[in-house]
C-alpha cells in the first residue's frame, strides 16, 4: 500500500514486517523529521521484535522514485578539505602505522615513521580513523577496487595513492561530475545497472551506504558476484544497538530520517550477509567518528536540528573525545555497542 505523507511531497508505502526475517515491527520512534536539510515528512522508526535480527527500518518507507528528493542539499555533495602543512607530522605516523599494520608501501617507509606511527596505539580514535581509511584492507598494489557510493572520490584516490586500482559508482550526477574531473574512473547509477562482469574485483568497498538502500540483500548478492574467489567486501554502516542510540533514544545522529531505510545490529548484518551468499567473514563494532557523532546527537536533542559544519565549542569538543574513550573502553567488555558495525565478507 502507498501512504501519502502529510504536507509531503515524498510518496511512501507501508513496511509492517522486517525486510531480513518477516516478522512484525515494534514502533519505537513516531513524527521524526529531518534534523539536517529539512526534507518534508513525518517518519516513523520499526524495530524487528525477532532477537536472532533486531534490524530497524522506517515505516511508511519511501518510494524509490521520490527518495532523491531526500538528497538535494545532502553532505556529500560537499567537498573535503585537504590537511594544511601543519599536519605533516600526522601524516608521517600515519604512513608508519598502516605500512606495519596492513602493509602500505612498507618497504620505502623509514623506521621513524614507523616508531611515530606506534603513537596511534595511545590514541583509540584517531586508529579507528586510520583503519578505516583503508576500509581494513591489506595492502595489494595493483589489485582492482569497487567503490560503492563513492562520491566524488576522496577514498578512491587515497586508495590509488596506496596502490589499488581504484574505480566506483554513484547516484549522484554532481559527485560522479566531481570525481571525473579529478581523473577517477566512476560510473553514474546503481551497482546492478552497470552490469559488472563475475569474478572481477579484489575489493568492495561500501561505507554508510547499505543504511540507504531498499534492497541491501540484492546489493550484496551482487557485490559477491562481481567479486574474484577470495575477494573481500567491506561494510561499515551504523549500528542501532550503540551506545550513542541508547543515550540519545530520537536524537541519534544515525536515524537521519528520511534517508536511512534500514539500520543493522550486528546480528541483523550478520543475517543479511548470511542471505547474500558469504560464509567467510568477521563483524565487529567500532568506536569510529563516535565523538563527532555525540557533538551532532546533542545539539539535535537540545536544538532539534544539527548544522554539518557548524564550529564546535572547545569544551564539548573534548567532552566528545572523552566520551569516545569511555565507549572504547566499554567496548571491552560489550563487544556490540560501537557506534559503527564493520564486516569483511571473503568470497
Amino acid at each position: 500500500m502507498v501512504v501519502q505523507q502529510n504536507d509531503s511531497h515524498i510518496r511512501a508505502r507501508s513496511c509492517p514486517c522486517c525486510y531480513l526475517c518477516g516478522s512484525q515491527g515494534r514502533t519505537v520512534y513516531q513524527g521524526l523529521q529531518d534534523r539536517f536539510f529539512s526534507a518534508p515528512g513525518e517518519w516513523n522508526f520499526k524495530k524487528c521484535q525477532n532477537p536472532d535480527c533486531g534490524l530497524m527500518w522506517l515505516d511508511p518507507m519511501p518510494l524509490a522514485e521520490d527518495i532523491g528528493k531526500a538528497y538535494q542539499s545532502y553532505y556529500t555533495h560537499q567537498e573535503t578539505a585537504c590537511p594544511p602543512l601543519t599536519r605533516r607530522i600526522y601524516q608521517w605516523a600515519k604512513e608508519g602505522y598502516l605500512a606495519q599494520k596492513y602493509g602500505y608501501n612498507r618497504e620505502s617507509v623509514s623506521i621513524w615513521k614507523k616508531l611515530l606511527g606506534q603513537l596511534f596505539y595511545f590514541h583509540p580514535g584517531r586508529r579507528e580513523n586510520l583503519d578505516f581509511s583503508v576500509m581494513y584492507l591489506p595492502s595489494m598494489p595493483g589489485g582492482l577496487l569497487l567503490d560503492v557510493g563513492c562520491g566524488s572520490g576522496q577514498k578512491l584516490m587515497y586508495m590509488e595513492k596506496q596502490g589499488w586500482l581504484s574505480e566506483g559508482v554513484d547516484l549522484d550526477p554532481v559527485s560522479v561530475d566531481k570525481a571525473r574531473a579529478k581523473g577517477l574512473q566512476v560510473r553514474l547509477g546503481n551497482l546492478e545497472a552497470q552490469n559488472y562482469p563475475d569474478n572481477h574485483f579484489d575489493a568492495v568497498t561500501m561505507s554508510h551506504l547499505i543504511e540507504h538502500v531498499s534492497d541491501p540483500s540484492g546489493l550484496l548478492r551482487e557485490c559477491r558476484r562481481i567479486l574474484k574467489p577470495g575477494g573481500r567486501l567491506v561494510v561499515v554502516t551504523p549500528n542501532n544497538e550503540s551506545w550513542g542510540h541508547r543515550k540519545y533514544q530520537a536524537s541519534w545522529l544515525a536515524l537521519d530520517p528520511p534517508r536511512h531505510l534500514h539500520i543493522f545490529s550486528l546480528q541483523s548484518l550478520k543475517l543479511l550477509t548470511e542471505k547474500a551468499g558469504f560464509r567467510k567473514f568477521k563483524i565487529a563494532s567500532t568506536i569510529r567518528e563516535a565523538n563527532g557523532l555525540f557533538v551532532a546527537s546533542r545539539s539535535i536533542q537540545r536544538t532539534g536540528k544539527y548544522r554539518w559544519g557548524s564550529p564546535v565549542p572547545y569544551p564539548v569538543r573534548i567532552w566528545a573525545r572523552g566520551m569516545q574513550l569511555v565507549e572504547w573502553a566499554v567496548l571491552k567488555f560489550k563487544h556490540g555497542i560501537g557506534e559503527d558495525i564493520m564486516m569483511m565478507g571473503e568470497k
